[in-house]
């Protein structure tokens, strides 16, 4: 629920709000403990720390707000840092999927097989990249993507997929 309201904020204002962050994590760390006791408290402050790194560590500066980490934080709080890891997973594969989709619909349509040319001749020594106009794609790569429906979704998705995940990554002993 907190990331689904996170994700509607940080679309409409580009922000993820404290309000919602710092009571979500509490929240998460006080069920965790009340259910699991010291074990339980253990894994959602190992879950917070662990999610807090992980988005912090990129560093990207003016990019990215810190509400994105706060709200991954609270992710981490609720779920502890097994399933963390795999939202963190999913996560990435979403963000790349997202960039790319950005930077090829910043190429202008009379450049898609110039483009394609010089990106698939990269491999080969030869270089293309003259004969595209990479403005636009560059100006795409600067360009912010809000990361608070993509925690929301990648939250979904290693919930949803953790068990058959986990067994495709052969960690079999995952319940």
């Amino acid at each position: 629920m907190a990331t689904t309201i996170g994700a509607a904020t940080d679309l409409k204002t580009r922000k993820i709000y404290n309000w919602l962050t710092f009571p979500s994590a509490f929240l998460g760390i006080g069920l965790n403990a009340y259910l699991g006791g010291i074990e339980g408290f253990k894994d959602a402050g190992l879950g917070w720390a662990l999610a807090t790194l992980l988005m912090i560590f990129p560093n990207p500066g003016k990019r990215m707000h810190f509400g994105d980490v706060k709200m991954m934080a609270a992710v981490g709080a609720f779920l502890g840092p097994i399933k963390l890891l795999l939202v963190m997973f999913y996560f990435s594969l979403l963000y790349g999927l997202v960039a790319v989709i950005f930077m090829v619909r910043a190429i202008p349509p009379d450049q898609y097989k110039a483009f394609w040319l010089a990106f698939t001749s990269m491999g080969a020594g030869v270089d293309l990249s003259a004969t595209v106009d990479m403005t636009d794609v560059r100006a795409a790569g600067k360009r912010m993507i809000p990361l608070g429906p993509i925690i929301a979704v990648g939250t979904i998705l290693g919930i949803v997929l953790a068990k058959p995940t986990m067994h495709f990554m052969g960690f079999n002993w995952y319940q």
